[in-house]
């Protein structure tokens, strides 16, 4: 049996077992639980390098998933493995993933969730003028948001730029973004129809669930002209270091978050996909632009590694000592 590297309790089997048996969610927990383990789970190689060179982290997340968290010992990129099932992913977010994170509540009101959503788009908008977009250079800009959800960002961000469309699986969120905000969206994985350039793509809290990231920014890549830009935001791993999730790994570890990804990992899996990084910081917000003369080098960061994900476990432990 592999030694964890963080050794606390709370990243053990019993503790995952005893979360899932005593959470309000017990039911809808043990309904997803059955699901991977009809399913199975893969041994699938880092979605990175493509090794198969693990350090073990931890055994459960914040609900209690017996689900293995691991860092490549290759690339250092921390993600679920063994991994869920494609199929599991297709499955989870069609008929399960809504109950489990709200509860129970499976209808979703996209009412609330608007006001995360422009939030979201007004610190987009800040972030490009702060990275260099003048006022008339946003106005020339066709965005494409993937994974669109209800078009909040897409909706807030849309007077400030030439065009605005979207697209998600989600039939309930593109049907109330085109009611509430006559969004030019559609149901799709990815984009059917294409603007001209120049275009920024959009990812918003959308890698991190994916099954194979690296192919998201492979297939965007392939999109993409001279001129275009692609930002992404995901949960910052460095972040938790700073207070996000209490600054407790497990709460941040999430069945439904595939690959957890530090500033550096994010910029190594976009070189990997043909991609320079403009910017990124570690809450994180990244702007790339695509290159088309292959891959770009890249090297391992001292960010990620085993040392650095126990660090942040320590500010754990005295955010506990002094809260």
């Amino acid at each position: 049996m592999k030694k964890r590297a963080l050794s606390h309790y709370r990243f053990g089997h019993t503790f995952a077992w005893l979360k899932r048996k005593l959470s309000k969610r017990s039911k809808y927990i043990a309904d997803v639980k059955s699901l991977y383990e009809k399913l199975g789970l893969e041994d699938k190689p880092c979605s990175l390098c493509g090794k198969n060179d693990f350090s073990l982290l931890c055994e459960g997340d914040r609900y209690g998933f017996d689900l293995n968290k691991q860092l490549c010992n290759q690339c250092g990129l921390v993600q679920t493995h063994p991994a869920l099932s494609e199929e599991f992913h297709q499955e989870f977010y069609t008929h399960f993933y809504r109950p489990l994170y709200t509860g129970g509540v499976s209808k979703v009101n996209y009412d609330a969730l608007i006001i995360e959503q422009e939030a979201k788009g007004v610190a987009l908008i800040t972030y490009l003028k702060e990275n260099g977009f003048s006022k008339k250079q946003l106005s020339l800009l066709s965005v494409i948001e993937i994974g669109c959800s209800s078009g909040g960002i897409i909706n807030k961000i849309k007077p400030h730029v030439h065009s605005v469309q979207g697209c998600d699986l989600d039939y309930e969120a593109i049907n109330y973004a085109k009611e509430s905000f006559k969004l030019n969206v559609e149901v799709a994985t990815y984009p059917t129809n294409l603007p001209s350039s120049p275009r920024l793509f959009l990812l918003s809290h959308v890698l991190e669930h994916l099954y194979n990231p690296l192919e998201a920014f492979q297939k965007i890549h392939e999109m993409m002209e001279e001129g275009d830009y692609l930002y992404i935001a995901v949960p910052g791993l460095n972040q938790v270091a700073k207070g996000d999730y209490k600054h407790d790994l497990r709460g941040y570890f999430h069945i439904a978050h595939v690959t957890d990804f530090t500033a550096s990992s994010l910029s190594s899996m976009a070189a990997e996909a043909g991609f320079k990084t403009i910017n990124v910081n570690e809450v994180i917000d990244g702007l790339f632009i695509p290159t088309f003369e292959g891959k770009i080098s890249w090297t391992r960061s001292s960010q990620d590694s085993i040392e650095n994900i126990q660090r942040i476990e320590k500010t754990y432990k005295k955010w506990l000592f002094h809260s």
